[in-house]
């Protein structure tokens, strides 16, 4: 269920020193943004919509995100949901 560029983001991006790397979550999507090619923020903008579009559940993303990407970043410890948080990941990719 995990697409590509989102397990790219979430492993590359979100990893155990994330927050060594960007004061804020924020922070890494900007970083991805600007330093990948237009196309590949397209890609992954496309991937996260296909997931928000078909009603996953807060529940579901959070194993895509944490579990299938293996992101460190879990968005709850800061009051986040996690459809929130896409919608977030949206907004920051432009």
């Amino acid at each position: 269920m995990l697409p590509e560029p989102l397990e790219n983001l979430a492993s590359a991006y979100f990893n155990q020193d994330y927050d060594l790397d960007y004061d804020t979550p924020i922070e890494a999507l900007t970083d991805y943004r600007e330093t990948n090619p237009p196309e590949s923020v397209d890609t992954l903008r496309e991937a996260i919509r296909s997931l928000l579009d078909a009603g996953t559940s807060d529940e579901q993303l959070a194993q895509v995100w944490l579990e299938e990407g293996n992101a460190y970043y879990d968005p709850r410890t800061d009051g986040v949901t996690m459809t929130n948080w896409f919608r977030t990941m949206l907004e920051a990719l432009g």
